[in-house]
């Protein structure tokens, strides 16, 4: 039985508890690619100052095998984590066995106009980095006031406040690391000879704009057997804004 790694952020995704009774899970937390991933339910903390895609796919694979988890493996990424699985793909073919990428593709979206959609990341970073050094800001209800004017999308707001620990009222975050690294996590760094042979799925929201026409060059480049489809009517967010669409291409991918 093939194992799926799933690459995500800090919340354990809603999709996990409905498959890993069928298929052999491990849940990377990337802590907002900031953090060396752990294992969901760990608390252990390893901050690291270089946010590579190169380090980061290291950080996974080493990850796996202190998990003695040397057979191939199925990747499954969202955003940043999709561009991790694939940079891993890309740097140990011989150690996956295909990639999902949720809603991002392998290609450097810094500083270039007809990537209008990372200056709005970039924007919450600064934000969130503004209000993390403000000392006056303490409840988690004066930090949404104060991120609401940068942040107007309820939806994208209580997101980032999953980021906020109301117990230790701190960050989960390195945010002063992140903002340092915007331009490696804009980017990626990878010889443009590299390949992976194998499966890769793309799943883009319809409404987003991290998977463009223009991309499409690029991502045969990288991965000459890879399928795109498209989820009509959702954003950046496939995953939770059409949750059973996602899940049915889930299932029929790592069923084929």
């Amino acid at each position: 039985k093939e194992t799926t790694s799933l690459c995500n952020g800090y919340e354990k995704p809603w999709y996990v508890s409905v498959y890993m009774h069928v298929y052999a899970c491990v849940l990377l937390s990337l802590y907002m690619y900031s953090h060396c991933p752990i294992i969901l339910g760990e608390n252990t903390h390893d901050w690291r100052q270089d946010m590579s895609y190169q380090e980061m796919a290291l950080d996974v694979l080493q990850t796996l095998d202190s998990q003695e988890i040397h057979s191939k493996v199925v990747l499954i990424g969202h955003s940043m984590g999709g561009k991790v699985a694939q940079m891993l793909a890309l740097m140990h073919p011989e150690r996956i066995a295909g990639v999902v990428v949720l809603d991002i593709a392998p290609v450097d979206y810094w500083q270039k106009p007809q990537e209008q959609h990372w200056n709005t990341v970039e924007t919450i970073i600064h934000a969130i980095h503004r209000v993390a050094g403000d000392t006056s800001l303490v409840s988690k209800r004066d930090i949404q006031v104060s991120l609401q004017p940068t942040i107007p999308d309820p939806a994208l707001l209580a997101f980032v406040m999953t980021n906020y620990d109301t117990t230790k009222k701190q960050w989960k975050i390195n945010i002063e690391s992140i903002v340092d690294q915007l331009q490696n996590l804009a980017g990626f760094d990878v010889s443009p000879d590299r390949q992976y042979h194998g499966d890769v799925f793309f799943v883009h929201g319809g409404q987003s704009r991290y998977v463009r026409h223009a991309h499409i060059e690029q991502i045969a480049s990288f991965f000459p057997n890879h399928m795109l489809t498209t989820i009509r009517g959702v954003g950046h967010w496939v995953h939770a804004e059409a949750p059973e669409n996602t899940l049915a291409l889930l299932l029929r991918y790592l069923d084929r």
